[in-house]
């Protein structure tokens, strides 16, 4: 448990930190205002460790061509990334492979497509050591898309695989 609670604190910070600035409250209750380009001073509220972090973490995407599930040498070394990731996170946790599609083609095609590209992600996960009673999936199809674009580019952003590592 120690060990995911620092793989998602590391996590955390570096996808969560990149805000340009922030307001904190002081004990007098006074706005201070931080700034990536200005040192100022800061004073926290005590919290443990566990309140800062994320129950969820999302690890490396997996993106997959056109109509197709299987993975690609650039994929595989996310997948095996994302493996030592969830290694180093111990034994109290829960792995979900969501699959996803480009808003091309029919409800059920997609589906159907994004099945395939989770499985095909499970699947190297339990060649890579996670055992497969701790990692489920579920596909999206073209309802989670992360670029709204008509475009090959666009297209190509919605064709994937995200991982999400959540403790138990």
């Amino acid at each position: 448990m120690k060990n995911l609670l620092k793989l998602t604190l590391v996590l955390a910070l570096a996808a969560g930190l990149t805000a340009c600035s922030k307001n904190v409250k002081d004990d007098a209750n006074a706005d201070v205002t931080l700034d990536n380009a200005t040192s100022t001073e800061m004073v926290l509220e005590e919290t443990t460790v566990t309140e800062a972090i994320p129950a969820q973490v999302s690890l490396g995407v997996v993106h997959f061509a056109l109509d197709k599930s299987t993975l690609t040498a650039e994929a595989r070394k996310i997948v095996e990334a994302n493996a030592q990731a969830i290694k180093a996170a111990g034994s109290d946790y829960k792995v979900v492979v969501e699959g996803n599609c480009d808003d091309r083609g029919t409800i059920a095609y997609n589906i159907a497509l994004g099945e395939k590209r989770a499985n095909e992600v499970k699947a190297y996960y339990v060649r890579l050591g996670i055992p497969a009673n701790k990692i489920s999936t579920v596909s999206y199809g073209k309802e989670k898309p992360v670029c709204y674009e008509g475009t090959q580019s666009c297209w190509a952003k919605n064709r994937r695989a995200d991982t999400v590592l959540t403790a138990n």
